[in-house]
């Protein structure tokens, strides 16, 4: 009965039963709910579509008609030259074009591919930050609530010395003061959790915030500059700016293939019905002229070098961009890997055993109050910049990680 008891409070409570949310699910469940990839992924089915139907043939022309039809009797044997026809004719755009324009469409098609991968991973960056931030909000309110009681602590003993006249009020005050300190420093805390977690919300589609693991999650270890250089060129939205720069350059050839004619070749059969009269078999090519280039030839293939020239200079610059982006990021998480360490490893223990003899030298009479809340706000510095600096690596390394993420080859 208690089993089945405790299953009805479970199901009632789903919210506080389930388990908290890992940073990999999350990750799942923005990828897989985000709208914006979903539109872009059927951007890419409409271009593959596309890339297919643009290398085909224009469609063939029927024509049926009826010529030299008298209108006093709309007879068709009054005379010799009335018949009916029907004919066929086909045209054949400038060599080459249509395969151009297939190739460049395909290659719009892997540089939307390529887009919708970068913006995966922008968004599943996006999705870090929030999360490293609560975390690190959430851990640091621990540390504040420990420090909270130890502080009450405090006050317990100033209260107790100043009873017992080896104290005075004014410890007793500021130990107080430094406790309701704190008290807002959980406020505040609270505040930028909540804020977070509502991002994490939005960004994952949830109409509540979730409860997520309070835990560092486990993130890919960047390599050496050089090899993360080597790596950025994969870069999806890197990829993505080079595949449209090279469809630009095609547009170019597509252009210049105006400057040939385009063909059109046809053939009629005409049924003569007056006695005696032959039927009639006509074929013809037709070309088009493209003999005065100056005003849409010569446009159409200097505006065509403009976007491919412009479509180079935005890969040029994406390229400079990212590179400065991932000089620095890796630079700041060199450095914040070390102070972090040392905080770790040095810092925090120093300023623990301070507190403990400041405590300790307190209680034996042989310092001021002054001195031990000096140790205990040092302990908090310290403790709340360990986890600074842990948050901050977090972050450095995910940002390396989507500056360094290799585009998925699709066929």
């Amino acid at each position: 009965m208690r089993l089945l008891a405790g299953m009805i409070l479970c199901f009632s409570t789903a919210a506080a039963c389930a388990d908290p949310l890992s940073l990999q699910n999350a990750q799942a469940i923005a990828l897989r709910q985000n709208p914006g990839l979903g539109a872009l992924t059927q951007k890419i089915v409409e271009l593959k579509h596309q890339a297919v139907s643009v290398a085909q043939l224009p469609d063939p022309h029927l024509s049926l008609g009826a010529e030299d039809l008298p209108l006093n009797s709309f007879s068709m044997n009054q005379q010799q030259m009335s018949m009916l026809s029907v004919g066929l004719s086909q045209t054949f755009p400038s060599f080459g074009k249509l395969g151009l324009e297939g190739r460049q469409t395909r290659v719009e098609a892997a540089a939307a591919t390529d887009t919708l991968q970068g913006q995966s991973a922008e968004l599943v960056l996006l999705l870090r930050r929030a999360w490293l931030q609560a975390l690190y909000t959430d851990k640091a309110i621990m540390t504040v609530r420990h420090q909270e009681q130890l502080q009450a602590e405090s006050v317990q003993a100033a209260l107790a010395l100043y009873r017992s006249a080896r104290g005075s009020e004014a410890n007793v005050l500021r130990t107080q003061l430094a406790r309701d300190d704190l008290a807002n420093d959980i406020s505040k805390l609270q505040a930028e959790r909540t804020r977070y977690l509502a991002q994490i919300a939005q960004i994952l589609n949830l109409s509540q915030p979730p409860s997520i693991q309070n835990r560092w999650p486990h993130l890919p270890s960047p390599k050496t500059l050089r090899t993360a250089e080597t790596r950025l060129l994969g870069q999806p939205l890197l990829r993505s700016a080079q595949a449209q720069s090279r469809a630009a350059q095609i547009g170019v050839q597509v252009a210049q293939r105006s400057y040939w004619p385009n063909v059109t070749v046809s053939a009629a059969y005409g049924q003569d019905f007056y006695p005696g009269s032959p039927n009639w078999l006509s074929v013809g090519v037709n070309l088009s002229l493209p003999i005065f280039p100056e005003d849409r030839q010569d446009q159409n293939v200097d505006a065509a070098r403009a976007r491919a020239l412009q479509a180079q200079y935005r890969f040029d610059d994406q390229h400079l961009a990212l590179i400065q982006q991932l000089r620095s990021t890796f630079a700041r998480y060199t450095a914040l890997k070390k102070e972090w360490t040392r905080t770790d490893e040095r810092l925090v223990p120093k300023a623990q055993q301070a507190f403990s003899a400041t405590l300790a030298a307190y209680t034996s009479g042989q310092a001021h109050m002054d001195a031990v809340l000096h140790a205990q706000n040092a302990v908090l510095r310290y403790a709340l910049t360990r986890l600074q600096y842990r948050r901050d690596l977090a972050l450095s390394v995910a940002e390396l990680d989507f500056l360094t993420t290799q585009g998925r080859t699709t066929s």
